[in-house]
């Protein structure tokens, strides 16, 4: 009995190993046989949705240098960084309590007396991890509500808005993002959003053919500002 074992195990060896010359080779770990393909899609779109609001974060404080709080502490993106080290519902205790949406909506309020980008950055994170239920691996047994990822969509088309078109009593837009008339054409901030948008629309339509269910779809009148649940 001992050499069929023998047979096996040496069989085992010689195929990891084999597998271990080729350059293209990705190792096989416990957690990766756990997962399925459509889970590594899941996380695919996700790192993709965080780069895109690491980047609109970035590109915001460039835009309005004098809203970042710790400016004189840090580089820029050593400060971005910061705010995607820990789990979204992590940490600023100030907005405990808060709904993410509202903590989106505080930042565009006219009497708001703080760092903005920040407030919009923390209540846009906060609002996108829970529409994969404040995960960042999924495995054979998690999902992800393809409802909730398209909520999430419309809810960044709204906070786009507001980002345009919130001003103060003097006609001044709270934060800038795209270009004003007097300059030069700028619609980075438009492809950024866009993507977003996109990258969550369309894990919504892989999950509904996954779960074999229907996405209801909604009209959102982005003026409203009536966030949809998440």
């Amino acid at each position: 009995m001992r050499w069929p074992k023998l047979l096996l195990i040496g069989s085992v060896l010689f195929i990891f190993t084999g597998c271990a010359a080729d350059p293209n080779y990705k190792p096989v770990t416990v957690s990766s046989l756990a997962k399925s393909q459509i889970d590594e899609v899941i996380e695919l779109h996700q790192q993709r949705l965080m780069q895109d609001l690491k980047t609109l974060t970035i590109k915001l404080y460039q835009r309005n240098p004098s809203q970042r709080h710790d400016r004189h502490m840090r580089t820029l993106e050593d400060s971005v960084a910061r705010l995607f080290i820990y789990p979204a519902n992590v940490g600023f205790a100030n907005w405990d309590g808060f709904e993410a949406t509202e903590i989106i909506r505080l930042a565009l309020t006219e009497d708001y007396d703080g760092d903005r980008v920040l407030a919009f950055t923390v209540g846009m994170r906060r609002m996108l991890m829970a529409s994969y239920n404040d995960q960042t691996e999924f495995y054979y047994l998690s999902s992800v509500d393809q409802q909730k990822l398209y909520n999430s969509a419309r809810n960044i088309e709204i906070a786009a808005w507001m980002l345009a078109e919130k001003r103060d009593a003097n006609g001044k837009r709270l934060l800038l993002s795209d270009s004003l008339q007097n300059e030069s054409r700028n619609l980075s901030f438009q492809r950024i959003i866009g993507g977003m948008i996109a990258t969550q629309d369309n894990l919504a339509a892989i999950m509904a053919q996954k779960n074999g269910r229907m996405v209801k779809t909604v009209m959102v009148q982005a003026a409203s500002m009536m966030f949809l649940p998440i």
